[in-house]
Parts: C-alpha cells; structure tokens; sequence
C-alpha cells in the first residue's frame, strides 16, 4: 500500500489481493493515517487489486465510519466490474460514491 497526502485528501493505492490478510496488514496504518490528519475527502484507490473479498468490504465500511466523524467522505476508484458487482451487491454505492478516474501518485 502506498498513500499521498494533498491538500485535505488523503490516497491510499492498494494492490494485489484486497483479503483478510492485505487487510490485516494496513488496516492499523490507515485509520491511524485518517485519525492524524483528518482528510475532508479519503479515497481508495483500487486500480492495481486483483480481488476484493467480504474483509475488504467491511474495512471500507470501518473507513467510512471513521472518516464520517470528522464530516468528511469516503470514494472508492477504480474498480474493476467484478468490483464494482460485489460493491454494488453489498449496497455501499447507497452511501459511498465511486469515481472512475486516474489517482497518480
């Protein structure tokens, strides 16, 4: 995982498998990243993952709840269509929005 900080809004680039382990392994560094600056806007950057499962669906939800106390909002980018099938089966588009864009670091 790489992150850039810019402005107020924080990016974290994920790569690989989006699972129980990868997400065991940055979900500490991510909200302790959300906590310290308090981004008005965090996106997720999902161009460079290969899968996502439940456990990486639920760490979008902790994000979402974390960056919600702060008045600010969550997007995700850059989802693959298999991606997008799994998001939008679980209902999070009802409250994350999804952009489809290049995020460079």
């Amino acid at each position: 995982m790489d992150y850039q900080l810019q402005d107020q809004t924080l990016i974290f680039h994920f790569e690989g498998d989006f699972d129980n382990v990868a997400v065991g392994k940055v979900k500490e560094t991510c909200a302790a990243l959300i906590e310290t600056h308090r981004p008005k806007l965090v996106k997720l950057d999902f161009q460079k993952v290969d899968f996502v499962d439940s456990t990486g669906i639920g760490f979008v939800l902790a994000r979402y709840k974390q960056i919600k106390k702060y008045d600010g909002e969550l997007v995700l980018c850059n989802l693959s269509s298999s991606q997008k099938r799994l998001f939008h089966m679980s209902g999070i588009f009802r409250i994350i929005r999804l952009e489809q864009s290049e995020v460079l670091i």
